[in-house]
C-alpha cells in the first residue's frame, strides 16, 4: 500500500493579494524616491562645492580691496587728527568771552582773527559809566593780553558807541 501525500491547495484570498501588490508598489515608489533624492543631493553638493570655491576666490580679492580702502580711510583720519590737534579751538574762547562782557553793553560788530588772537568789536551802551565799567572789567581779566578802545562817540539820543580791540592770551584757544 502506498501512501500518497496530496498537496493541500491553499486558497488565496483577494485581500492578501491586494495587500501584497500594494506593498510592492509602496516599496518601488520608496526606492525610486530614494534614488531621485540621492541624485538630487549629489548634484546640489557638487554645485555647493563649486560655489564655495568661487566665493573663496572672490572673498580673497574683495577682502584685499576692502583692506586697501580702510587703509586709505585710516590715512585720511590721521590727517584730520593732525589738523584737529594743531588748530585752535575757538569754542573755548566764547565761554571766556561771556565772563568779561559788561551786561549793559551791546556789541553789534564782531571780528575775530584766530592767527593773531585779535578781536575787534563795535559796541554801544547807554552812558559813559558803562564804558568805564567795561574798561575796569578788561583790566582785571587774566585772559586778556591787551585792549584798546577807540572812536568813542556820544549820540544825540545819549547812546555811546565805541570800537574795542582785544588781544587774548593764547591759552584760551587750546
Amino acid at each position: 500500500m502506498a501512501i500518497e501525500i496530496a498537496q493541500v491547495k491553499k486558497e488565496t484570498h483577494l485581500k492578501e493579494n491586494l495587500f501584497l501588490i500594494f506593498s510592492i508598489i509602496i516599496f518601488l515608489i520608496s526606492l525610486g524616491t530614494y534614488f531621485y533624492f540621492n541624485n538630487l543631493l549629489s548634484q546640489k553638493q557638487s554645485k555647493l562645492s563649486s560655489l564655495n570655491i568661487d566665493y573663496a576666490t572672490l572673498a580673497g580679492s574683495d577682502v584685499k580691496a576692502k583692506e586697501d580702502e580702510l587703509s586709505l580711510a585710516g590715512k585720511y583720519i590721521g590727517d584730520f587728527k593732525i589738523l584737529f590737534e594743531n588748530n585752535p579751538k575757538v569754542s573755548g574762547f566764547f565761554t571766556s568771552f561771556q565772563k568779561w562782557i559788561h551786561p549793559k553793553v551791546v556789541y553789534s560788530g564782531f571780528s575775530f582773527d584766530v592767527s593773531s588772537r585779535k578781536l575787534t568789536m563795535t559796541g554801544s551802551t547807554s552812558g559813559f559809566q558803562n564804558v568805564m565799567q567795561q574798561i575796569a572789567i578788561l583790566k582785571n581779566e587774566s585772559t586778556i593780553e591787551s585792549y584798546q578802545i577807540s572812536n568813542v562817540n556820544l549820540a544825540e539820543t545819549g547812546l555811546v558807541t565805541f570800537n574795542l580791540d582785544v588781544t587774548i592770551r593764547p591759552g584760551i584757544l587750546k
